[in-house]
């Protein structure tokens, strides 16, 4: 059975897209959120012989829900549309005849028959109930070593059909899990082997996130020959194997990866081997003609320059009639102005009728930043990290000698540091002071005559404490006479500090003993004591 490689480039606008389905790059799709009640399709728009054998091989993802995820990815054949079908426990397929489906589901509706597992079952007629005559094959555990198949991982697909047997393979994760042989073009379509393709998903009360990825697709356009100018050259794009191997070499930039640049002297038909992650080996070939004007272009060697500067890159070419240039930044200019970070590709069609292309790394090296903050106070026992960590991986070095990145402080001073690399040099300088945060003031003596000054006994601080745990007062023999706790000092309107009554009666004069529990800003903590007179 021949296997015509998937070429990516026809991909994106041969699919029509239904419901909650959306593309996040060239060869993947999200069919259904992590949301419920959702339904989401792809359908290839154009219909497939099944009088051909064919092979589908993807990357599918079910989710990271177990126990509430649902419902699971169905790859289908049907002749009737590329619309959506029916959400819940029919995975986007359901009602949809007459059709074929292998159904990949993840959650158990026993009024289907469903096994405990997530599991694998070939179905016709878009009727997924396994006790009747619409079940073709299964239904069987998907994964054979595994029950749970939402579970955060990729899982691979791969769908055989040869046409002169009549038989249908269904592989999961590299081991066969179903075969099926029957006449499907007579038995379910009636005759008519034309039928479309695609992946539907659905969620219902229960949902997970479900993608799919293509790797190779037998349906899909295989290589095209293409026509490189003598003297240019054509990079071939191929993915989704784990080894590659071209020949003949000659005239490869590298025989053995996925993207050679083929800049041979002749026509030659290169042949690809491709290994794929399973195992299985497929096979396809590219016919590279070369033909029409010479192109002497070169946008040289990959490089880099400094932040600010920009470099020209010139693919200017001649032909007869005419040239067109199509760069990989959407420009179609002879030439153009590099000043960003990346891959700058080109391809240069002349007179409509041969290609050259070229490509050049460009890295822009930013210039340093380093900084270390503004000045700062610590308290006696604190420290800080100064990291002056910065972009363009610059070498440091601190006034003092030290010549790493980043350092510890734990003395007052100015501390000073250079980052430099090859565009230049940026110094930073911060200075840290020290002071003591844990001063606190508790007055010796008070008099609560209701003049407006010194009326009550309590702790005040400049800013150092963060809260008073407790404050309590004791009279000479021992006895409380006030406590309050969790409160500000400094606050004389707050019952935190002592008025100078006890038990609602003008408290003695004479010498009271205090204790207090003070928490300082540095989260410190001390038990405080001493004595107050009370003065009448």
């Amino acid at each position: 059975m021949l296997i015509m490689l998937l070429r990516f480039a026809t991909a994106e606008a041969q699919f029509f897209l239904n419901g909650s389905a959306v593309q996040f790059n060239d060869t993947c799709w999200t069919l259904t959120p992590a949301q419920n009640n959702k339904v989401g399709s792809i359908w290839n728009g154009t219909k497939v012989d099944l009088g051909n054998s064919f092979q589908v091989i993807m990357d599918m993802y079910f989710g990271c829900k177990d126990g509430d995820g649902a419902d699971g990815i169905l790859f289908g054949l049907q002749p009737v549309s590329t619309s959506i079908g029916q959400a819940g426990e029919g995975i986007g397929f359901q009602g949809v005849t007459p059709s074929l489906g292998i159904e990949f589901d993840t959650w158990q509706n026993f009024n289907l028959s469903d096994p405990g597992s997530d599991h694998v079952a070939i179905c016709k007629n878009g009727n997924l109930n396994h006790g009747g005559a619409t079940n073709l094959a299964g239904p069987i555990q998907a994964n054979a070593s595994n029950a749970n198949i939402e579970d955060c991982d990729w899982h691979k697909l791969r769908v055989d059909w040869d046409a002169p047997t009549h038989t249908l393979d269904v592989w999961f994760d590299c081991d066969k899990r179903l075969t099926y042989t029957a006449d499907i073009v007579n038995e379910i379509f009636g005759g008519d082997p034309n039928v479309f393709w695609g992946f539907t998903s659905a969620t219902g009360g229960a949902n997970n996130e479900q993608k799919v990825c293509f790797s190779y697709v037998t349906f899909l356009d295989k290589f095209e020959d293409v026509v490189i100018c003598p003297g240019g050259q054509y990079q071939i794009t191929l993915s989704g194997g784990v080894e590659y191997h071209w020949s003949p070499p000659d005239g490869l930039s590298n025989p053995d990866i996925a993207n050679p640049i083929a800049a041979p002297d002749e026509t030659t038909e290169y042949q690809v081997e491709v290994l794929d992650a399973c195992g299985n080996t497929f096979f396809d070939t590219i016919n590279v003609i070369v033909d029409g004007d010479t192109v002497f272009f070169d946008l040289g060697v990959d490089t880099s320059f400094c932040e600010g500067q920009s470099l020209l890159l010139d693919a200017t070419s001649f032909g007869t009639n005419s040239v067109d240039y199509q760069w990989s930044s959407g420009q179609t200019s002879a030439t153009v102005l590099a000043s960003q970070t990346g891959l700058y590709a080109v391809t240069v069609t002349i007179d409509d009728y041969c290609k050259a292309d070229d490509r050049k790394a460009i890295t822009v090296i930013p210039l340093p930043k380093a900084t270390l903050g503004t000045d700062t106070s610590l308290c006696l026992g604190q420290s800080l990290v100064l990291d002056a960590t910065t972009t363009g991986n610059p070498s440091y070095l601190w006034s003092d000698g030290l010549a790493e990145p980043s350092r510890t402080v734990i003395s007052p001073g100015t501390y000073s540091v250079v980052a430099s690399n090859i565009c230049g040099a940026r110094e930073a300088n911060i200075t840290v002071a020290y002071e003591d945060c844990r001063q606190v003031y508790f007055p010796s003596a008070f008099s609560p005559n209701g003049d407006g000054i010194n009326d009550v006994f309590m702790p005040f601080d400049g800013g150092d404490v963060g809260i008073v745990r407790s404050l309590q007062v004791f009279d000479r023999w021992g006895e409380l006479v006030f406590e309050f706790y969790n409160f500000q000092p400094n606050d004389l309107s707050a019952p935190g500090g002592w008025d100078g009554f006890f038990k609602g009666k003008n408290a003695s004069q004479g010498v009271y003993a205090w204790l207090a529990q003070v928490e300082f800003r540095d989260g410190f903590q001390q038990l405080l004591a001493g004595e107050v007179t009370l003065l009448r």
